[in-house]
């Protein structure tokens, strides 16, 4: 299958309408192709052998029915089997109740999903990541940061990526309505000063 990038033109999308195609374009890969037609069904029919000319209004309606009721059953597994491969637990649940999104040059977008603060204070977060570069060095990551007029001022976490849409769960303390912004920085290893920007709200 081809790259994301060269099926959809994202220009037009909003970053959380882009996250979600790029969802679902990445379960189609871990899919996988569909079986190989079977031998008697990918042979011709004879022309020769006589063919019924008409099928009763009954049988054609009940094989319709069938088929509705087929997809319906197809489409319900699927559903299912998505929700139960992607759910957890419920300690280990996580209702965001707020959705931040980010962007940064062609190709990179971010999304933070916020939770409900908990009883000590602490702010749950969900970041999505797509479209950064992955880190050569073992040492290199990135860091999300909470700004105030566009200057970084607390972190809030690191990490490193992957080709792929990378899911980080990160917590804050911070008291959130202080800031008034999220910026994502590449961090050089070694290097304790803020890298250069590279996602921002």
């Amino acid at each position: 299958m081809k790259d994301f990038d060269e099926l959809v033109d994202t220009g037009d999308l909003e970053p959380e309408e882009e996250l979600r195609l790029r969802r679902v374009h990445d379960l189609l890969l871990a899919a996988g192709p569909p079986p190989e037609l079977p031998a008697e069904l990918s042979t011709p029919a004879d022309p020769d052998r006589a063919q019924p000319e008409t099928v009763p209004i009954l049988f054609r309606r009940r094989r319709a029915a069938g088929a509705v009721v087929l997809l319906a059953a197809a489409l319900a597994a699927f559903a299912g089997g998505y929700a139960f491969g992607h759910s957890n637990s419920s300690s280990d649940a996580f209702v965001a109740r707020r959705d931040v999104p980010m962007h940064g040059a062609a190709g990179r977008f971010a999304v933070i999903h916020i939770a409900k603060k908990d009883a000590v204070g602490n702010w749950p977060m969900l970041i999505e990541v797509s479209g950064l570069q992955q880190q050569a060095n073992p040492r290199a990551y990135y860091e999300l940061w909470l700004t105030r007029n566009g200057k970084p001022v607390v972190p809030c976490g690191s990490f490193r990526v992957h080709a792929k849409t990378t899911r980080v769960r990160l917590s804050v303390p911070y008291t959130l309505r202080r800031y008034n912004g999220w910026i994502v920085t590449k961090q050089p290893p070694n290097d304790e000063s803020v890298g250069p920007v590279v996602l921002r709200t």
